[in-house]
């Protein structure tokens, strides 16, 4: 890639990296330093929700015994009861606001990663004392001698812990300083450093993982006793991190309304940046997570409980119901007419988002940084940060966004320009490998036996390999080297960086062609394109307009809001039929299907009617995930967990190790 390590390439590295201190201990010229920050305040610590230490798992094994490491742990069990060590208090778990999913989960992988969260707070939420509360399971293969969890709220570390948690799930809190959080969005950071217990080769770094339970994760605050309907993004998710939201119904609705029910939930997942939306249409949600949705005429939502609060309704109007112990915030959306509603309605759509800058970068990269062509970037824009790295494979991610037109093709590239360092000394099976979407773009080696430094390696990316909607990139950077073979996991060369990787690194988007194709699966997924055609009102096929249909319609409905960043004016109808003068979306069980309609489209009726018949094959049998959804080993391994397996009710808490300096 370029230039030799020596003393001009010392003064190559400062200069190109703009972090001295950082090149200076990559290259060993002067003391180690490590990126901290001071803790904002005590620490505290849970092991368990019962008040116990979690279990050893008893087929854990010793860090000098080498047995054959599974790729996942085995199924996570709940503690043991135990005594309560003196100087530990006893008390009931508060709950936490918890973390909305977003397309990565929660998962930890590898030997350094780092999850982002948006989370929305009220300026109620904000005042009082807060705390970070962080749940997870590890992989049995994690050692926790050399693996490190840390916490971040706005770039302010606020804790850490060693992952040690192969057997049983550890719920882990710190304390958030005064003046940390802020009114609007919030950028909640988690990082892991993790290292193998026995094994030094870079296929075992595939078997380590973290997983963070979302159903007990969270920050700990105050109500949100303010909220209004320009903070809505503060609703509360469940836990898996999807938002519910339950239209309420009093009374079986005509088409015209439900279009318009559809129209003001595709505004409420756009105003709240809802990423995972979850719609219901039925009686309101009960609990703290969720929103209610109230929508129509003042005529036609009259006897729903709360809405006579409201006073007189005489044009477009937004409110929220009074709040009510045990039930989620409500939004009405009314008017005295029908036109007064579909007003209400686009005001709701217009979105004020506040909050920390880190907040709002959170917010813009959770589902993607938007790309229309013309764009250099640099990778700290995109999430990356620079750092010294000492394991065998780095993963550097980041995700880019792409116009639901774009067209795919071998018409042009992206340019990765690539900046950064390697030591001397890795075996020649060393290499810098690109993937996008899970699919090999470039493998580069690292050939230079005596290191090397470089500024500007150019990589090129085929446009053939991204498509429509979110791309997801990783930069892998294999480093291997002979110590590998002996692998003394606790020896001072264990902790030699290998690889330094500059944020200074870019990516380069040339302009690219754009043309509505349909039907396509990844343009609708990417940027609902069939259905904001200009000139055209999508349908909104519902053939068995029941209350299943209907609820996965909205949703759907909902997301394609998110996709194309705005509300898709559907015209709700029942009748199907193969038309060309404007694009449809059929919700319906398959034996609802006309088959005329599917054969238009490329289907085969009797195909589809046979995997319908066997979807009881791919259902969860009763009590698969446990009483309460325990997570089993398979939805671990796909990181989709129900919840973590842990008692309910009482909880110690305890002192911890504050962040270190």
């Amino acid at each position: 890639m370029g230039v030799r390590l020596g003393l001009s390439a010392l003064v190559l590295l400062l200069a190109l990296a703009g972090h001295p201190a950082l090149a200076q201990s990559f290259l060993g010229r002067g003391p180690a330093e490590r990126l901290t920050v001071p803790p904002s305040g005590n620490a505290l610590r849970a092991p368990t929700e019962d008040g116990t230490a979690p279990a050893r798992s008893p087929d854990a094994p010793a860090a000098e015994q080498r047995p054959a490491v599974p790729r996942a742990a085995e199924p996570p069990r709940a503690s043991a009861p135990q005594a309560v060590p003196r100087g530990v208090i006893q008390s009931t778990i508060a709950p936490a606001r918890r973390l909305p999913s977003g397309p990565r989960g929660f998962r930890l992988t590898g030997e350094e990663d780092s999850l982002r969260y948006p989370v929305y707070l009220t300026d109620a939420q904000t005042r009082g004392p807060a705390r970070l509360r962080l749940s997870y399971l590890s992989a049995i293969s994690v050692a926790p001698e050399s693996s490190e969890l840390a916490a971040f709220v706005n770039g302010t570390k606020v804790g850490w812990t060693r992952i040690q948690a192969p057997g049983a799930v550890k719920v882990v809190e710190f304390a958030i300083g005064e003046g940390v959080l802020k009114p609007g969005y919030n950028a909640v950071t988690f990082t892991a450093s993790q290292r193998h217990r026995v094994d030094c080769s870079t296929a075992a770094t595939y078997e380590l993982w973290t997983q963070i339970d979302p159903s007990r994760s969270g920050l700990v605050v105050g109500t949100a006793t303010d909220m209004d309907v320009r903070s809505l993004a503060a609703a509360e998710p469940d836990e898996s991190g999807a938002l519910p939201i339950q239209v309420i119904l009093n009374e079986r609705p005509n088409l015209a309304r439900l279009e318009r029910m559809i129209e003001a939930v595709q505004a409420l997942a756009l105003v709240g940046r809802v990423a995972r939306p979850t719609v219901t249409f039925g009686p309101p949600l009960q609990g703290r997570n969720g929103i209610n949705l109230v929508v129509g005429t003042a005529s036609e939502i009259g006897g729903i409980e709360g809405v006579s609060d409201l006073g007189p309704i005489t044009g477009p109007r937004l409110a929220m119901l009074p709040t009510r112990p045990n039930v989620p915030p409500t939004l009405v959306v009314t008017g005295s007419r029908e036109e007064d509603v579909r007003q209400a309605i686009a005001n709701l759509a217009v979105s004020a988002e506040t909050g920390t800058p880190g907040g709002l970068k959170a917010v813009q990269l959770f589902r993607g940084y938007m790309v229309y062509g013309g764009e250099n970037l640099t990778l700290d824009r995109l999430g990356a940060a620079s750092r010294e790295f000492s394991g065998r494979l780095l993963h550097v991610g980041f995700d880019l966004r792409f116009p639901g037109d774009f067209v795919p093709a071998d018409y042009g590239k992206a340019m990765l320009h690539l900046a950064g360092a390697y030591v001397a000394g890795l075996s020649s099976e060393a290499r810098i490998v690109i993937d996008i979407n899970g699919r090999n773009a470039a493998s580069i080696p690292l050939p230079d036996a005596r290191g090397e430094v470089f500024d500007d390696s150019a990589i090129p990316l085929p446009f053939s390999l991204w498509r429509p909607g979110v791309n997801h990139v990783e930069i892998s950077a294999q480093l291997p080297n002979a110590a590998d073979q002996t692998c003394d996991t606790l020896s001072p060369a264990a902790k030699q960086a290998r690889y330094l990787f500059l944020d200074r690194s870019r990516i380069e988007i040339p302009h690219f062609a754009r043309a509505a194709r349909s039907p396509d699966l990844a343009a609708i997924k990417g940027g609902a394109v069939p259905f904001v055609v200009p000139g055209q009102r999508p349908r909104l096929v519902l053939p068995t307009p029941d209350r299943d249909s209907a609820d996965a319609a909205a949703t759907l409905a909902a997301r394609l809001a998110m996709a194309s960043e705005r509300v898709i004016d559907f015209e709700v109808v029942t009748q199907q039929q193969v038309a060309f003068d404007a694009s449809q979306l059929v919700v319906a069980p398959a034996r609802a299907l006309d088959p005329a309609l599917l054969e238009a489209v490329g289907f085969d009726p009797q195909q589809i009617q046979r995997v319908w018949e066997g979807r009881a094959d791919m259902v969860a049998t009763p009590g698969q995930f446990g009483p309460e959804g325990v997570l089993t080993l398979d939805r671990l391994r796909r990181n989709l967990p129900m919840r973590c397996a842990l008692p309910t009710l009482i909880s110690q808490v305890r002192q911890a190790q504050p962040a270190q300096t």
